[in-house]
């Protein structure tokens, strides 16, 4: 009886998303970070954001076919973001399948993975994308979502001894499930996208009463980032204030300034700073944990140098490590996906990533030369879709939703200007 019910509630989504398409893209946004409760299945298990994006993609695909068998008035206009570096990176983990130990696995595992994370979080968000309209209201429900995010982690602090070292913002239990992640790092990486999506959002207000709120939501937001004292999210969000203001203030400020204003902002965190020495101090089982990995990870790319142990194959690879399971218990997935990319793909699979990410910084240079003068809003766009993604250097979120929409929601962006100002080129001709 349960699974009909379940079965009949799946149809009326998939319903709604079919009459209003746009749904999908937003209930996609908003429920980006949760990745806690997780739905099963038989054997399949999905995360509600998941399952909206199998949702999604499906109406979509049924859309396609519809326009295709019958005239329609507004038919869309399939595009392919990253077609390239994608198929390349896609073509490599294939071929590392072949040549894994357990083929039907790591077939499954690009399936699972790689196909949804670009069908469902690149490909049908991109072309959903069609106007301004719908690009602020994506952002929107993105930043609506981390502030949910920040405010749960703001009440984990309540009941906290603070005079406990190890205080910090964490993960909320609700019913006893972490809706968004039990581990601190899961909190920082989504904050840190939604810290520059709220910058967006400011660089949009068209009154200074609203720019001053979204200024303050950002330091709010900033301020969680610090408050959880994960090295990642530190990291992340210094440099990408820095690569903000360096843009911003480019030859408008002098070396000295810059120096002196750094120096101030260092003071006024020294007691944080402190406080992140004597979490790190006690926390050096992480660091020995996360450099055994990247051993293990170093070693298989050793044995297997061209494609790798196969996709998905890196926990079975810590799994086999004495070393590990005897020291550290359950295996885990590596914190880090170059570690990770080079351990089950090899050096093509790695060298193909590493295009991917090429490719997406010269399409982000490219625009900013381009529209930055006139739209300055692309920029903290760039670095919300830019932080997730160098987060996954360290963490493990590397093939999920949250850290792919921001970048595809970047890409659909770009579109929107190329073809606003074609179409002003167009009407000067």
């Amino acid at each position: 009886m349960a699974e009909i019910f379940l079965i009949l509630g799946l149809i009326v989504v998939l319903t709604i998303f079919i009459v209003w398409p746009k749904l999908s893209l937003y209930t996609l946004a908003f429920l980006a970070p949760v990745i806690g409760w997780s739905l099963y299945w038989k054997n399949l298990i999905l995360t509600p954001i998941d399952l909206i994006a199998v949702l999604a993609a499906l109406a979509f695909c049924l859309r396609l076919i519809s326009q295709s068998l019958f005239k329609v008035k507004n038919p869309i206009k399939l595009k392919w973001p990253l077609w390239l570096p994608f198929l390349i990176f896609l073509a490599i983990n294939c071929l590392s399948a072949f040549f894994s130990v357990d083929p039907s696995y790591s077939f499954w595992y690009i399936a699972r993975w790689l196909l949804l994370l670009y069908v469902g979080y690149i490909l049908v968000p991109y072309n959903l994308i069609d106007s301004g309209k719908t690009l602020k209201k994506t952002i929107i429900a993105l930043v609506l979502s981390a502030s949910i995010v920040l405010i749960s982690g703001l009440l984990s602090l309540y009941g906290q001894d603070w005079s406990d070292s190890f205080f910090r913002i964490r993960s909320l239990s609700i019913l006893g499930v972490y809706p968004f992640g039990e581990n601190h790092n899961l909190i920082a990486e989504f904050l840190n996208v939604g810290v520059f999506l709220v910058l967006v959002l400011r660089e949009l207000a068209k009154s200074e009463k609203s720019k001053k709120i979204w200024d303050i939501v950002a330091i709010l937001m900033a301020g969680g980032v610090i408050l959880t004292f994960s090295r990642t999210g530190w990291i992340t969000l210094i440099l990408q204030v820095i690569l903000y203001f360096g843009y911003r203030l480019r030859n408008k400020i002098k070396f000295s300034s810059f120096v002196f204003a750094t120096l101030g902002i260092l003071l006024i965190l020294s007691p944080l700073l402190w406080k992140m020495y004597q979490l790190q101090q006690e926390n050096t089982s992480s660091t020995e944990n996360r450099w055994l990995l990247t051993e293990i990870a170093w070693k298989n790319l050793q044995d297997k140098p061209y494609f790798g142990a196969g996709s998905g194959q890196f926990v079975n690879l810590v799994a086999d490590n004495v070393r590990f399971t005897a020291k550290y218990g359950a295996p885990l997935d590596s914190h880090g996906v170059l570690q990770k990319v080079a351990a089950e793909n090899g050096a093509f699979g790695l060298a193909a990533w590493l295009f991917l990410l090429a490719y997406l910084f010269n399409i982000a240079r490219k625009a900013l030369k381009k529209y930055y003068h006139n739209h300055p809003w692309i920029l903290p766009l760039f670095l919300a879709g830019a932080g997730g993604l160098f987060f996954q250097f360290f963490n493990t979120s590397y093939y999920k939703g949250k850290v792919w929409l921001p970048i595809a929601i970047a890409l659909a962006a770009i579109r929107l200007l190329e073809k606003k100002y074609e179409s002003k080129d167009e009407r000067k001709n």
